[in-house]
């Protein structure tokens, strides 16, 4: 049903769905029809949904299977009458759909021997397709071109034109192709994982070497957007955000001097900027740069919950919770949140856990606090996650850790107890290396606790050195990644401390 709730979305938003054109392709009064606006209005999100809505109509719902299959292939008919046109797309996007429905004509056109028009469309589409560096389209019109001027017109002057633009583009072709490639085979590693791999450093550098000397002579579009992420990449590793702050900047300025829009580089390296904003401390730039960053981003992608992410972070980590919460609200309440991605849904969930801690240790006043979230149920939040959990050295961290501040902010101590005695071998497994500093100095205070009985001033006498660790390695400076501290774990502490009395509490007997 996923698929099909898709595309129904897809062409319920567009202005397809309220001309004749699509009275056409899909009947009035029909069981298609009332399925499709089933779908549009969430009636039916689920077979069983369907299924139950069709039985209450009197239809058979065993057909079920056979009319979803009809209506998905009704709207992948639609497909090439949707108008990508709006505000929403930058021209090179609004091109790109425009030069694959003209590649399509010209090749029926060919297919159907209208030879003349066909070639005729052909060339004026390599014209805009270079324009906008469509390199696989120029290279399939050449390669078509090429046959239709020797076989059909004996040209052998526009047959030498081609083949020498299609030498030049193939070349284009592989080095564009090899650096998507190496980007994904990178970025592989980090699609589950939060976890710093700084192993992956020098296979970086290999491959942005490899690639630099073509980008040098080649200003290709996706060349020096795979190329530059790359790059970016070898400093993001080892968390240089001075040096990666530097090449966004040059990439943004290589890329608005496009004579078009550019739309997703833009996107990419305006979030990396903001990533190093963050770190830097560098607040208002951060706020500044994703206020700009709005136009860029459409509501409701997959980069637009990233960007939303930041902001969430950014607001945690400069004390304004409520801004943290209201976002929070804005994005779990995004139509059909739940279906999202499974790394966008989990990180909002560890969010979700952080803002339950701070409203029970009243750092977001009750009075914001919106009514389906005044019944605090953080085990429940956690429960649900899978992906994250088995992240041992990235965001599992921070579920263990606020797990454990949950409990000793309601003085559960017991349970707080139970959850901190793993952590002595959870630190010594996972979190020994460099990148995990912070986290493992943080989780060692935390274990100090429940051996100075809860006593304020005795677990201030013993985290002394752990505290003096911690904040002598700022965040900023540490070689990890940016999302493991949701709150800086200076102020978790401090908001931890603050719950602590002089009471002693002694763990009861087992």
């Amino acid at each position: 049903m996923r698929d099909l709730s898709d595309l129904v979305g897809l062409v319920n938003k567009s202005k397809l769905k309220s001309s004749s054109a699509f009275k056409l392709i899909i009947e009035p009064g029909s069981k298609m029809e009332f399925l499709f606006e089933a779908i549009a209005d969430k009636r039916v999100q689920s077979d069983d949904d369907a299924k139950a809505l069709l039985e209450a109509q009197g239809d058979d719902p065993s057909k079920l299977s056979g009319l979803k299959n009809k209506l998905k292939d009704r709207l992948l008919d639609c497909v090439f009458l949707l108008d990508f046109k709006e505000s929403s797309y930058s021209n090179r996007q609004k091109a790109f759909f425009e030069c694959y429905k003209k590649w399509s004509a010209a090749m029926t056109l060919l297919i159907r021997n209208v030879k003349s028009t066909g070639i005729d469309l052909l060339e004026r589409l390599f014209r805009h397709s270079a324009r906008f560096e469509f390199t696989e389209l120029c290279l399939d019109i050449l390669r078509v071109l090429k046959l239709q001027y020797s076989t059909v017109n004996g040209d052998a002057k526009a047959y030498d034109w081609a083949k020498t633009e299609y030498q030049k583009y193939e070349k284009i072709w592989v080095m564009e192709s090899k650096a998507e490639e190496y980007y994904s085979e990178l970025m592989l590693q980090f699609t589950n994982s939060k976890s710093t791999k700084t192993d992956l450093k020098e296979t970086a550098e290999k491959y942005y070497a490899e690639l630099k000397p073509f980008m040098d002579e080649c200003g290709s579009f996706k060349l020096h957007l795979f190329g530059r992420m790359i790059h970016l990449l070898v400093h993001n590793i080892v968390n240089d955000y001075v040096e990666v702050a530097k090449l966004c900047e040059e990439a943004i300025a290589f890329f608005d001097k496009k004579d078009y829009d550019s739309g997703l580089p833009l996107q990419v390296f305006y979030y990396n900027l903001i990533v190093c904003y963050l770190q830097l401390k560098e607040f208002e730039k951060g706020q500044e740069i994703i206020t700009r960053c709005e136009e860029f981003f459409e509501k409701g992608t997959f980069n637009w919950f990233k960007l939303q992410e930041l902001f969430f972070l950014l607001s945690m980590h400069t004390g304004h919770y409520s801004a943290a919460y209201q976002t929070f609200d804005r994005v779990t309440t995004y139509p059909r949140f739940e279906d999202k991605e499974v790394q966008i849904v989990e990180m909002w969930r560890i969010f979700e856990a952080y803002l339950y801690y701070l409203i029970k240790v009243e750092k977001i006043p009750a009075n914001e606090v919106l009514p389906r979230h005044a019944k605090l149920k953080m085990q429940k939040v956690l429960n649900d996650l899978v992906v994250f959990v088995k992240d041992k050295r990235g965001m599992n961290i921070s579920i263990l850790i606020v797990e454990i501040l949950y409990t000793i902010a309601e003085k559960d101590y017991e349970t707080a107890i139970e959850r901190i005695d793993g952590f002595e071998k959870y630190c010594s497994r996972y979190l020994k290396d460099p990148d995990t500093f912070r986290s493992n100095n943080f989780i060692r205070m935390l274990l100090q606790i429940p051996l100075a009985n809860f006593h304020k001033e005795a677990v201030s006498r013993k985290t002394e050195k752990y505290h003096k660790l911690l904040i002598g390695k700022p965040l900023e400076a540490a070689n990890q990644a940016h999302e493991i501290e949701i709150v800086p774990y200076e102020a978790l502490w401090s908001i931890t401390m603050d719950l602590l009395d002089n009471k002693i509490y002694k763990r009861k007997k087992q």
